[in-house]
């Protein structure tokens, strides 16, 4: 599925860069499908847009997948925000079972 979602972004949007986190085996009750995510994405789509907006168009990328996930984490920089700062706050882990 992770690689089905790149593929999506990648379609999308004009990645400068892709990372796609599979955070589901920090949770609770993981049964090895992917059900929490965080999505680091670079790209200049998104100078000029608010945050919100960075995220609806990620959204609408992912389209279906959004039904099929948990929960999905979203960093959204442009080219020169990811030069500024490549650091991003680290998903926590749920308790775990």
């Amino acid at each position: 599925m992770i690689k089905d979602i790149e593929n999506r972004l990648t379609q999308n949007i004009n990645c400068n860069h892709l990372d796609i986190l599979d955070e589901s085996p920090n949770h609770g009750g993981y049964s090895g499908v992917v059900s929490h995510i965080k999505i680091i994405i670079i790209s200049n789509d998104f100078n000029d847009l608010s945050l919100i907006k960075r995220h609806q168009l990620v959204f609408k990328a992912l389209g279906s997948f959004v039904e099929e996930i948990h929960a999905i984490s979203i960093v959204a920089k442009t080219e020169q925000q990811w030069k500024t700062s490549s650091q991003f706050i680290a998903s926590p882990d749920c308790a775990k079972n």
